[in-house]
């Protein structure tokens, strides 16, 4: 009973979201406009309060890695230089074949890295992260039909539409798939991915991620204001963010983390770029 009570409450949230999220994004991009910096440095703060957070962790996770090192890569915030430390870290303590992507040298089957614990015994991987590992190899394992791969993960703006991006752009980075047919299939996501967070006052880790993939995408004037607005507003106590249903329950998980992190600090880059 509880659980039917549980599901039909989310339908209606779900439904009251759809219903009243864009007027809401409207107003709110209306308060940004109006209070810009002010918003920025609000903006700022979260990044530092966010960075805070997770220097102290010991171990991060590849994610933590990919989208720290992107954004210090893209927009060169000297507040993620510590994915350096833990990009090396992570490569004297795991063995994981998705290191390939910042060391294309990297060969999990060396005797300098053989013999650590496997990722898949630490901390399995899902079947669309096994993917994006995939076209990390795509253009030394020939793997002819690894966009239709890619496309099958469809699924109307969640992890699967937003991996389509991630796994794209790696492809387009190592060239292991067409250039054009890659930007076309990645171009295909964009209303999708938009659309799903518009009609969505829920501003949690696949809204985060959503915004982060735009962003990679350079589809900046795609990302609203009210959006980067809501992940603000959203930051938990002690500097982190959380997400329903993600471990730990309630409290700052590192995924969230560091995709909202990203999202923030492209906006910001981006916002100061304008003037």
């Amino acid at each position: 009973m509880t659980a039917v009570l549980t599901r039909i409450g989310r339908s209606v949230e779900f439904r009251f979201q759809r219903a009243t999220a864009p007027t809401r994004n409207t107003r709110l991009d209306a308060q940004f406009a109006k209070s810009r910096q002010d918003w920025l440095d609000r903006i700022d703060t979260a990044i530092d309060r966010g960075i805070a957070w997770l220097l102290p962790q010991a171990d991060v996770s590849m994610s933590v890695i990919l989208c720290a090192r992107k954004t210090l890569e893209r927009t060169g915030d000297a507040r993620f230089e510590f994915v350096r430390e833990k990009a090396e870290h992570y490569r004297k303590t795991l063995r994981d074949p998705a290191f390939r992507m910042f060391d294309k040298s990297y060969d999990p089957d060396d005797p300098a890295y053989a013999h650590l614990p496997d990722v898949m015994q630490v901390r399995p991987y899902y079947p669309v992260e096994l993917l994006m590992i995939d076209t990390v190899w795509a253009d030394v394992r020939h793997q002819p039909d690894i966009l239709d791969r890619l496309r099958a993960f469809e699924d109307n703006g969640f992890y699967g539409t937003t991996h389509i991006v991630v796994g794209g752009l790696i492809l387009l980075e190592n060239g292991g798939a067409p250039a054009e047919e890659v930007r076309k299939m990645m171009a295909g996501t964009v209303g999708t991915i938009c659309r799903a967070n518009d009609i969505t006052a829920r501003a949690e880790d696949i809204f985060a991620e959503r915004c982060m993939v735009l962003q990679w995408l350079d589809l900046h004037e795609r990302v609203r204001p009210a959006w980067i607005m809501r992940l603000v507003r959203n930051q938990l106590g002690d500097g982190g963010w959380q997400a329903r249903n993600m471990p730990p329950i309630g409290q700052s998980n590192q995924h969230t983390v560091i995709v909202t992190l990203a999202a923030l600090a492209e906006f910001l880059a981006y916002q100061r770029r304008l003037g």
